[in-house]
């Protein structure tokens, strides 16, 4: 009781009974902790199998590392270095990742500008088909 009451007054809520879930439980839609226990446990293949296929990805980086450790050189245009051909390969992969995208946005650049002097939106917008310029259904 959080406020006194005259005497002879009811609880307004009545203490919960012992054969009922509480209330956090009931809310949260979750199960007393005794009973999960007696559940059969599922299981799940794939789990394993993207387990598996991270261990395996984990091992064969390690794997890749230690077999390109040996040195060679390599010569720039200015300059001559002795490096792991490990970092080379990284190197030359982060050359080709930044250059790939770069190729990429010069290219879409040059479409949009196309476009926009033919009058036309990016492709990349669809066509109003019913000839209504607006949204329709609900917002997310």
């Amino acid at each position: 009781m959080s406020a006194a009451q005259p005497p002879g007054t009811p609880d307004p809520q009545p203490p919960p009974r012992s054969d009922t879930m509480p209330a956090e439980t009931a809310r949260a839609g979750t199960e007393p902790a005794g009973l999960e226990e007696d559940e059969p446990s599922t299981w799940q293949p794939w789990l394993y199998v993207k387990i598996g296929l991270l261990l395996f990805a984990v091992a064969w980086s390690i794997a890749f590392v230690v077999e390109n450790r040996q040195e060679i050189n390599v010569h720039f245009v200015f300059a001559t270095a002795n490096v792991h051909v490990i970092w080379m390969i990284l190197l030359l992969l982060a050359v080709g990742l930044v250059g790939g995208v770069l190729i990429s946005q010069l290219y879409r650049h040059r479409r949009r500008t196309q476009l926009a002097k033919q009058g036309r939106k990016p492709s990349d917008s669809r066509r109003d088909v019913r000839g209504r310029d607006e949204a329709e259904g609900q917002p997310r």
